[in-house]
């Protein structure tokens, strides 16, 4: 007489669960068959995004912009420029196209550009008003939404 083994212990997923499949494992089995209605009913959310810039484009997306820009210096590598950078995409939400534009710029491909600022330190925020950095308004260092928005107004842009 031959013996069938279920591969569905009792403290785990119930073959009968798994529409009859065989199931080696534990819960995942069973959360893999529930996944897509999962997941279809989450609500999909669409963010503005920051726009990244690169060198070439400088000149015309800051120096040449007509209202003031916020430019964010980060690098790949960097972990604060990570956690900085949902609060920089808050901060453009917050703010109105035709009162600042925030933009990204990464600072390894454009070291002309972190040597004539002077960015030494990663992250780093600076504003420019009439293509000209806003002098005392470099940070650097991670920053959370209140304090940024603190920072600005202080050069006089409000939310």
């Amino acid at each position: 007489m031959a013996t069938t083994l279920s591969l569905c212990a009792p403290n785990r997923v119930s073959c009968s669960r798994l529409g009859g499949k065989r199931a080696v494992g534990s819960t995942r089995a069973l959360a893999a068959t529930r996944a897509p209605a999962r997941f279809a009913s989450r609500r999909s959310v669409t963010t503005r995004a920051v726009q990244e810039i690169a060198g070439s484009d400088w000149k015309k997306e800051v120096l040449e912009s007509d209202v003031p820009v916020l430019v964010d210096f980060w690098a790949t590598w960097c972990g604060p420029c990570k956690l900085i950078s949902k609060v920089v995409e808050k901060a453009e939400e917050s703010y109105p196209k035709d009162k600042l534009k925030i933009v990204k710029i990464e600072v390894d491909p454009n070291p002309d550009l972190v040597e004539e600022y002077g960015v030494y330190g990663l992250p780093t925020i600076i504003l420019f008003k009439d293509g000209k950095m806003v002098e005392g308004s470099k940070r650097e260092g991670a920053i959370n939404l209140p304090k940024l928005k603190e920072h600005l107004s202080a050069y006089g842009l409000d939310a």
